[in-house]
Order: C-alpha cells, then sequence, then structure tokens
C-alpha cells in the first residue's frame, strides 16, 4: 500500500516499493487506494512500479477506466478493489478484483467472472445487478464495519471492532440487512 499521512514524492513511493521488493521474491501487488492514504498513484507512476520485476498486479480502487486500461497496457495484472469495479475493470482487461463483498457472495463473483471471460457479458451483468444490493450495503459506513455485521448476521463469528473502528448504528445495522436481504443472502428467518 502507498505510505499514508507523510504523503511521499514519487520517489519516495517507488523507494518504498523497492525496498520492500528487495525483501522477498514473491509477487508484489500494489494496492492503488487514494481515497484511505490521499495520494493516487498515477499512471506515471504506476509505469515505474512496472519496472520493479517482483512487481506484477495493482489493486486499483479508483473509478478512473483510463487510468485501469493504463495499468494493463504496462504489462500489470489489474485487480479491482471496489466491489462495483470489477465489471468495469474487466471490461478494459483487468483479471478479477480484491473485494470485500466476496467474504459473503464469492461463488457469485466468480460465476460472473467466469460468464465474463466465456463472453456472456448479459449472464454477468444480471449477476452483478443481483449482488448491487450487497455492495450497496457493504457501502454504508467503512469498512470493515458493515462486512463484519453482515458476516455476523449470516453466522459468521468475525470478532469485535478495535478502535477507532466501532459498532455500526441501529440505522446502518437496518441497511445492512435489507441489502442483504434484497439480494438473498439473509432470509427473513435467520433475523
Amino acid at each position: 500500500m502507498t505510505p499514508y499521512y507523510s504523503k511521499p514524492p514519487v520517489p519516495g513511493i517507488l523507494a518504498h516499493f523497492r525496498a520492500i521488493a528487495e525483501e522477498t521474491d514473491r509477487p508484489i501487488v500494489v494496492y492503488n487506494i487514494p481515497q484511505r492514504v490521499v495520494l493516487n498513484l498515477e499512471p506515471d507512476t504506476i509505469a515505474l512500479l512496472a519496472e520493479i520485476p517482483n512487481v506484477r498486479a495493482v489493486k486499483q480502487a479508483t473509478p478512473d477506466p483510463e487510468q485501469a486500461r493504463r495499468i494493463v497496457d504496462f504489462g500489470l495484472d489489474l485487480y479491482a478493489g471496489n466491489d462495483d469495479l470489477i465489471l468495469p475493470f474487466l471490461e478494459v482487461g483487468g483479471v478479477g478484483g480484491i473485494l470485500v463483498f466476496t467474504h459473503l457472495v464469492g461463488p457469485q463473483v466468480k460465476e460472473m467472472i467466469a460468464r465474463f471471460k466465456r463472453d456472456d457479458r448479459e449472464g454477468a451483468r444480471a449477476i452483478e445487478a443481483e449482488l448491487r444490493p450487497v455492495i450497496e450495503a457493504l457501502a454504508v459506513t467503512t469498512n470493515p464495519i458493515p462486512l463484519k455485521a453482515a458476516l455476523a448476521m449470516v453466522g459468521q463469528e468475525v470478532g469485535g471492532y478495535r478502535l477507532p473502528l466501532v459498532e455500526p448504528s441501529e440505522e446502518e445495522r437496518a441497511k445492512i440487512r435489507s441489502g442483504l436481504e434484497r439480494a438473498g443472502v439473509l432470509v427473513a428467518a435467520q433475523l
């Protein structure tokens, strides 16, 4: 992940990822999530990161299709970093996603990607439409707050929250529950 708080210049970002790369021979996935770290990894910076031998992919959490396309053009694997970006990124050459909602609907997302790759775009879009309530439910507040609440609602014990994260409000909980019900992930009897 791009270092947060200090807002390093491009040479600092490159030095950060080079230092990590030098400590491992494993593939590195760069996580571009400017909404959490303040900095967007611009295409010129990603091009420089692509020169690091074990940087192989980018988890992209920005909705800019042109930036996503450039990642693919640099020879890196593109992964959606936001649940609502999976199909748009597949359309520009992405390979999948590293996503929040897969904790709840992983098999459905796998099928959506498989349909897309089989050139069944309509089928992939239909699955995405069915999952839209889950995407919306998990966006009611900062994750992992809604995800942990949703997992608890479907019977998965995931533990509590560590500060500064707190329990969702009753209103947020109701929205999460509603989204899970509308998507068929949670049936009323499970309440």
